[in-house]
């Protein structure tokens, strides 16, 4: 459960944690990022005091560390080191375009993939939101995903999406965590996430199970220090590319 919702449950008593023998923190730092580590502190208060707990995440910030330290006792750190965050089946691109022309460069990607299929992120819901609906707004078949849906109104879009029905997601980091959908053709960054870490989070959603997949930036001047930073981290290139022109397009719909 994402701590909203769990906490929900506890509130209500329509949950009983008396018995919990693990309780596992996944993806610990962008718990703390997004304000959520109160709530999970609050959780972990609720359950037995001889539970067993994991905690897993790409960093360790000191408020973490803090946490461990008071929930899990005597504890054992383990560090992965990886060498490739990303995968060599996504192709990684970054268009360099005005802020005001962002929303007409995402159309004209979407026109020039007819086969588009994919997630398009933000980092607000107001941005997610006004995208959607500018989309729908231009009949592209299109749903909005963020921290403001309901668990019903998440599991009917998803569903939308896995069945193809949707072509379009637009979401938020935390509204995307869990979703698992197969071949998606594209995965576009409306905005750069804060950190390198998301970055590779959201490009990994394509070019899984031996199909290529592009991941798509779409950056002003002010983010090349960002794509150069993220490039340092994920030791892979992402390549300045050529929005598509109306020339293009017209010559794709021939």
């Amino acid at each position: 459960a994402i701590p909203g919702r769990l906490m929900d449950h506890i509130d209500r008593k329509t949950i009983n944690l008396d018995q919990i023998q693990f309780v596992v923190l996944d993806e610990a730092d962008e718990m703390l990022n997004m304000g959520f580590v109160d709530d999970i502190e609050t959780i972990l208060q609720s359950v037995p005091k001889d539970r067993r707990m994991l905690l897993f995440s790409a960093t360790m910030p000191d408020r973490i560390l803090q946490l461990a330290r008071k929930y899990m006792g005597s504890y054992n750190l383990i560090s992965v080191k990886t060498t490739q965050l990303t995968n060599d089946l996504t192709e990684q691109l970054y268009y360099e375009i005005k802020p005001t022309d962002k929303f007409d460069a995402l159309c004209r990607i979407i026109d020039f993939f007819p086969e588009f299929y994919g997630l398009v992120f933000c980092n607000t819901k107001a941005n997610v939101d006004e995208i959607t609906e500018n989309l729908i707004g231009k009949h592209y078949a299109a749903e909005a995903l963020h921290g403001d849906i309901s668990q019903h109104q998440r599991e009917r879009i998803l569903q939308k999406l896995k069945s193809k029905q949707l072509r379009i997601l637009v979401a938020t980091d935390v509204a995307a965590r869990g979703i698992d959908v197969n071949n998606l053709t594209h995965v576009i960054n409306y905005s750069l996430p804060h950190d390198p870490e998301s970055y590779v989070h959201r490009i990994g959603r394509t070019g899984r199970a031996g199909k290529q997949g592009i991941a798509i930036a779409l950056t002003s001047r002010a983010d090349r220090r960002k794509i150069e930073f993220i490039q340092r981290i994920t030791k892979k290139p992402i390549v300045k590319g050529t929005l598509p022109s109306v020339k293009d397009l017209i010559n794709t719909k021939k």
